[in-house]
């Protein structure tokens, strides 16, 4: 399991990074949308860490125990893509507007934002954003292959859009309903909940944000497959 993690390993410092950038963001401006980027960037790690533990497990023919990680990392996969819905929070911030028309313009004028602390903020959260999604989208990558090794190409492609429906679910009780993973330890309450404001809209939400995954898993899986392809050209 250490050689799994190992190649893993690197990737927790960006994570620190992104951690001490939102530390100062905060002591800037005393907000707690910056201390729950830190916590979304941190349960968007986790997915990545418990489908390594699971392939540990399964390739030691510890059936039990890989049953488990994949299960622990299929409620956690939706944290590292609902991390994209954050950029909802810089809506209440005027990055650019248009001003009536007057003496000197007619039809108006664009006008942008110049406080560099209203864009930093922007920034704060495409950060996030672009390296959650990259960590959910490799455990994704790590699945399909354990999938692919215990089945075949076909059936690990329809577990991977299943995941990708149950995610988009997933986010839909995490943004609307205020649901977190760990809710599945409260099962009353959280069927309750999902029937209470089961509707179309979260019908649409689901679908849609299974597309946006799917999209974004073939645009990353494509990447993979292009980067490995030079590395054999510079290699023979």
């Amino acid at each position: 399991m250490l050689k799994t993690l190992k190649n893993y390993h690197i990737l927790i410092y960006p994570v620190i990074l992104y951690w001490l950038i939102c530390i100062l963001m905060y002591l800037k401006f005393p907000h707690t949308l910056y201390l729950m980027l830190s916590w979304n960037v941190f349960l968007a790690a986790l997915p990545l860490l418990f489908i390594g533990i699971s392939i540990y497990f399964y390739n030691r023919k510890m059936k039990s125990g890989a049953a488990f990680f994949t299960l622990s990392w299929l409620l956690f996969f939706p944290n590292s893509i609902y991390i994209i819905t954050d950029f909802i929070h810089i809506s209440n911030d005027s990055l650019v507007w248009v001003e009536k028309a007057g003496e000197l313009y007619e039809t108006g004028k664009t006008v942008y934002n110049t406080d560099i602390f209203a864009w930093f903020k922007m920034f704060t959260i495409g950060i996030g954003c672009v390296y959650g999604v990259i960590l959910g989208l490799e455990s994704l990558r790590l699945f399909l292959n354990m999938t692919a090794s215990i089945t075949s190409p076909f059936i690990s492609w329809i577990c991977i859009t299943a995941v990708s429906l149950m995610s988009g679910f997933g986010v839909y009780l995490g943004r609307f309903l205020r649901f977190n993973s760990w809710d599945v330890l409260q099962p009353v309450n959280l069927i309750k909940g999902i029937l209470d404001r089961l509707d179309l809209f979260a019908l649409q939400f689901t679908l849609c944000f299974a597309a946006v995954i799917l999209l974004l898993f073939f645009f990353y899986l494509t990447m993979i497959r292009l980067i490995h392809s030079q590395a054999e050209i510079q290699q023979s």
